[in-house]
């Protein structure tokens, strides 16, 4: 009776969550996992309601082989979300990967063995006094593939918790793991089956509801300062994986104000933070547009990437488009804070080379950083840049210059060769400006 009236909301909730995590997540691998895994548990619940009630016509063993399969791809699914999880949080998770193959082979095992000879399953494995199978040789032949499967995969669970790198990631695994006694109930004590795997799926909601409501929060944190398409990567391969430190070849672009020391000295506190508040919009708006992602904020500095931790080849031609656009959208937000003997203005400074990207810090505060003479050179760049300029380097200009498949067309002036500090040879200064054809691929240089 418990079994007949506890089974359709089982089943109702199983495929309802599973509906829920794809409906959020729909581009995720992981999330498509976990929803095949929650509706095939799901449609075990419906054949028990079928079974019991005789909606369809079919003997004991041919269930029984309904079930056998059943269980297995629960099993199979369940452990390949748990592997997409893993994958998320170990730089090198193959022999995760490794242990996870064999346990969801197993599971396969067991669903072939159940199939085969479901009225063995019947009689030795599904009896419903436990002692009575524990003492029947044949029980293990079912018992061992598919406890051992179930072993492998939380024991590898437990491997990846304990070398985790993101904490978050840890909530529906630990969910996962408390909920999996009460869901396999039903291989132990069958009379009990529904409530177990009632407790089972609320442990795992709960889980789950915390992990997606803390990844909304870290999302909507996150997309202030990176761009969609890191979101994505994020998303897709975890936050430690997607941010792990490497070299590469970028662009660096660094802007500050003009005149803004001059106004916070003649300004109330309330207006100098609205018009940095004001600011920091104006230029996160350009970098998402472009795909760069926000490194720091220092006072009216800030210092962009384009081409971590998403590369792009034509990182040098958006880095460009990305300071003339900047100057413009932050020159036309700052017409209405300029006051009389006090002008506002903004300062780029751009340069490309190879630097190495990571994330630093401790457990309570991690930062996306880079390291490497670009990013020193586009500081110093935006240093000397005045009023509504943009300089660059040679390296920039050399890249543009060589690449025949650029968007835009820019003219680039050369302006000086000047010592810098913190570099031993003199640095050529470029000014960029608008070519005069801005459908040409290639950009346009003076070398006068």
């Amino acid at each position: 009776m418990l079994a007949n009236s506890a089974d359709p909301i089982l089943a109702i909730v199983a495929i309802g969550m599973g509906v829920a995590f794809v409906a959020a997540d729909p581009k995720s691998p992981t999330s498509r996992a976990l929803a095949v895994a929650l509706g095939f548990l799901g449609v075990g619940a419906l054949f028990n309601v079928a079974r019991d009630s005789a909606m369809l016509s079919a003997s004991e063993l041919t269930w029984s082989q309904a079930f056998s399969i059943n269980d297995t791809l629960v099993t199979i699914s369940l452990i390949e979300w748990v592997l997409r999880v893993a994958r998320t949080e170990l730089q090198d998770a193959s022999g995760v990967e490794r242990r996870f193959r064999i346990s969801q082979v197993l599971g396969i095992l067991y669903g072939v063995l159940g199939a085969t000879l479901p009225k063995l399953r019947n009689d030795a494995f599904m009896s419903a006094r436990l002692l009575d199978r524990l003492s029947t040789p044949a029980y293990y032949l079912f018992a061992v593939p598919l406890f051992l499967s179930v072993g492998i995969a939380v024991v590898t669970v437990g491997q990846v918790l304990n070398s985790r790198r993101d904490s978050l990631e840890g909530v529906r695994l630990n969910a996962m793991g408390l909920a999996t006694p009460f869901l396999m109930t039903g291989f132990f004590l069958p009379q009990w089956r529904p409530v177990g795997t009632a407790i089972g799926e609320m442990i795992f909601l709960i889980g789950a509801v915390r992990y997606h409501v803390m990844q909304g929060q870290r999302a909507q944190f996150i997309g202030r300062f990176l761009s969609p398409e890191v979101g994505r990567l994020v998303r897709e391969r975890g936050l430690a994986a997607a941010t792990q430190q490497n070299r590469v070849e970028l662009s660096v672009v660094a802007c500050d104000l003009r005149g803004f020391t001059s106004f916070s000295d003649a300004s109330a506190p309330e207006e100098v933070m609205q018009l940095t508040r004001d600011y920091y919009a104006a230029v996160s708006e350009v970098v998402t547009e472009f795909g760069g992602t926000i490194e720091s904020f220092a006072g009216d500095g800030i210092v962009s990437l384009i081409g971590a931790p998403l590369f792009y080849e034509d990182h040098a031609h958006r880095a460009v488009g990305m300071a003339l656009k900047m100057i413009d959208r932050v020159t036309a937000m700052l017409s209405s804070w300029r006051k009389s003997g006090q002008p506002l203005g903004i300062g780029v400074g751009i340069s490309s080379g190879y630097v190495t990207v990571g994330v630093l810090g401790g457990e309570a505060r991690l930062e996306y950083v880079a390291v490497g003479p670009a990013v020193n050179l586009a500081a110093r760049l935006c240093n000397r840049a005045e009023s509504g300029q943009a300089l660059t380097d040679q390296r920039t200009v050399a890249i543009l210059d060589h690449d025949g498949d650029g968007a835009r067309a820019y003219r680039f002036e050369r302006v000086e060769s000047a010592e810098l500090k913190g570099f031993a040879r003199q640095v050529t200064i470029f000014a960029i400006s608008a070519g005069t054809n801005a459908g040409s691929a290639k950009p346009s240089i003076s070398r006068s």
